[in-house]
């Protein structure tokens, strides 16, 4: 292979990186920040399935990456034996949102009925069909307290 073709592949391979780099710019720009009451909704909605049991409802509020990544079964395994407080949550209050193009992070503190309180960082993606929650953190332990938020 001669030296130019090389050269002209590399440049192409270059070009190609940065024009999807701008596209994907582009895109995360043109993203409306969603309303916090959508994704207080969505957390809701998830918590609600969690609560009574309704994986495959809870499950269609992940993420496609989180859907990629473990199977309905799956999801369910790691939900009942990771995040077992959620399922099991009396009221919820939501803390600081942060949105950052097509991203956004939630705070989520739950109380549970023997009066623990237990926070969790909620990371959400835009997609075609709306927000979804692609990841869940547990936040350090949070302060015994009366939390005036939603009754669930």
């Amino acid at each position: 292979m001669n030296r130019l073709l090389k050269i002209s592949l590399l440049l192409f391979f270059f070009a190609l990186c940065g024009g999807a780099m701008v596209a994907t710019y582009r895109a995360q720009e043109r993203t409306p920040p969603p309303a916090t009451r959508e994704l207080y909704s969505i957390v809701n909605q998830q918590l609600a399935a969690f609560r009574t049991a309704d994986f495959d409802s809870a499950y269609r509020r992940a993420a496609a990456g989180v859907q990629q990544k473990f199977s309905r079964a799956q999801f369910e395994f790691m939900i009942r034996r990771d995040f077992s407080p959620m399922t099991e949550a009396e009221r919820v209050e939501f803390g600081a949102i942060g949105v950052e193009g097509a991203s956004a992070m939630v705070q989520v503190f739950l109380m549970a009925p023997d009066g623990a309180v237990r926070g969790f960082l909620y990371s959400f993606t835009a997609e075609r069909d709306g927000w979804k929650i692609d990841g869940v953190q547990r936040l350090g332990p949070q302060p015994a307290r009366h939390l005036p938020g939603l009754r669930l």
